[in-house]
C-alpha cells in the first residue's frame, strides 16, 4: 500500500518502496567497532533503478544485508530507519521479517554458487518460496517453476527442474538466482555486484534481463556495483558511497557529467573509456580507505584528496544541494 504524504498542497500519495533515514550499521570485533554504515539515508521508488557505487569495503553490500535484516553476527543495526513499503522493519522479530523476504523484498547475491544450495535440486529451491510465501501447491509451484525459469533464459526449463546448481554455468546459476528473487513478486529487488565473474557477453544479458524484469514487474531496483559504466548504462539515479556515508546522489547523468564531490571524480577518472590514449595510464584513486574503527577526523576522504585544507582535517561537511535532486558532501565542491 503506497505511503500518504502530508504536504502545504494536502495530503499526496508517495511511491517510495524504500526509504532509509539515518542508517547505522556496526560490527562489534575484538579490535573495536566499526562504523560499516554510518548515517545512510536514500528512496527507491516503484520502478526505479538506483545504482550504489563505491570502492570494496565503502558499506555497499552491508547496507543491502541492512535493508535484508540479514548482517552477519557481530553486526548489528543500532540505529535509523528502513521503511519497506511504509513499515519500519528495523524493530521487527526474525520471523516477522521472514514473511517479508520474497513477497515484498528479495536479493541477488553476488556469488551464486555460494548462495545456492549445493544439496537441493535447483526446482525445489525455487519451488520452496512459492508454497511458503504463496499458498501453491506442489504442482502449481512446479509449473510457476518452469514459468520462471523459461522468463529468466534457461533452455529446456522443465528438464533442468532437477539439476544441481553445479551443473550450469555461472551465467545460468546468476539466472536462477534472478529467478528465485523475483519468484514472490517483490516490491523491492536488491543486485549485489550480479554480474561479477562472468564474461562481458554473458553480463550484458543479465543487465538486459534485469531492466526488462523491473519494466515488466514495476520493482524497484538497487543496483550494488564498483562499475559505474554499468549504472551509467541502466540506473535513474546514483548514489555514491564512501567509508560507509553517502558522499554524493542524484539523477545518474547529472552526477556522472557534473560530479561535485573529489571522490566521484576520482572513480570516474579511474574507469576505461574505448577512446583513451592507451599509452597513458590509468588515473587511479591515491592512499587506502580509512580505518573505520580509529577513522580520522573531519571528513573522511581528505588524506586521499588533492583540494583538502585545515577545514576539511577538522570539519566533517554535510550533505549540500548542488542541483535538482543532487546533493554531495564537501567544504570545495565549488572549486
Amino acid at each position: 500500500m503506497a505511503n500518504v504524504v502530508y504536504s502545504a498542497d494536502g495530503p499526496k500519495m508517495n511511491d517510495d518502496v524504500l526509504q532509509i533515514q539515518d542508517l547505522q550499521t556496526r560490527f562489534y570485533t575484538q579490535d573495536g567497532v566499526v562504523s560499516a554504515v554510518d548515517g545512510l539515508s536514500l528512496d527507491v521508488a516503484a520502478g526505479e533503478m538506483v545504482g550504489l557505487v563505491g570502492e570494496s569495503g565503502c558499506g555497499k553490500s552491508t547496507a543491502a544485508l541492512s535493508i535484508m535484516r540479514l548482517v552477519p553476527v557481530p553486526g548489528r543495526i543500532v540505529g535509523g530507519q528502513i521503511l519497506l513499503d511504509g513499515q519500519d522493519i528495523v524493530p521487527l522479530s526474525d520471523r516477522e521479517m521472514r514473511g517479508l523476504r520474497g513477497p515484498t523484498v528479495a536479493m541477488i547475491f553476488q556469488d551464486a554458487l555460494a548462495a545456492l544450495d549445493p544439496t537441493m535440486k535447483v526446482g525445489k529451491q525455487l519451488m520452496e518460496p512459492l508454497q511458503a510465501h504463496m499458498g501453491m501447491s506442489a504442482s502449481e509451484a512446479r509449473g510457476r517453476t518452469i514459468e520462471l525459469l523459461a522468463r529468466v533464459g534457461i533452455p529446456a526449463p522443465s528438464e533442468r527442474l532437477d539439476a544441481y546448481p553445479h551443473e550450469f554455468s555461472g551465467g545460468m546459476r546468476q539466472r536462477v538466482m534472478i529467478a528465485i528473487a523475483l519468484s514472490c513478486g517483490p516490491k523491492l529487488l536488491l543486485a549485489d555486484e550480479p554480474t561479477t565473474a562472468l564474461d562481458v557477453t554473458i553480463q550484458r544479458q543479465i543487465l538486459d534481463l534485469m531492466l526488462s524484469l523491473r519494466d515488466e514487474t514495476g520493482a524497484g531496483v538497487i543496483l550494488i556495483t564498483h562499475d559505474v559504466g554499468v549504472v551509467a548504462e541502466t540506473c535513474d539515479r546514483v548514489v555514491v558511497m564512501y567509508a560507509g556515508r553517502r558522499v554524493e546522489s542524484g539523477p545518474t547523468e547529472e552526477v556522472f557529467v557534473r560530479a561535485k564531490h573529489p571522490y566521484t571524480v576520482g572513480l570516474l577518472s579511474s574507469t576505461l573509456e574505448l577512446e583513451r590514449d592507451k599509452g597513458k595510464p590509468l588515473r587511479a584513486i591515491p592512499g587506502m580507505p580509512p580505518d573505520l574503527i580509529e577513522p580520522p577526523p573531519g571528513c573522511l576522504f581528505w588524506p586521499r584528496c588533492l583540494r583538502q585544507t585545515e577545514l576539511c582535517r577538522e570539519q566533517t561537511p554535510t550533505l549540500q544541494s548542488v542541483g535538482t535532486d543532487h546533493e554531495a558532501a564537501c567544504w570545495h565542491m565549488d572549486e
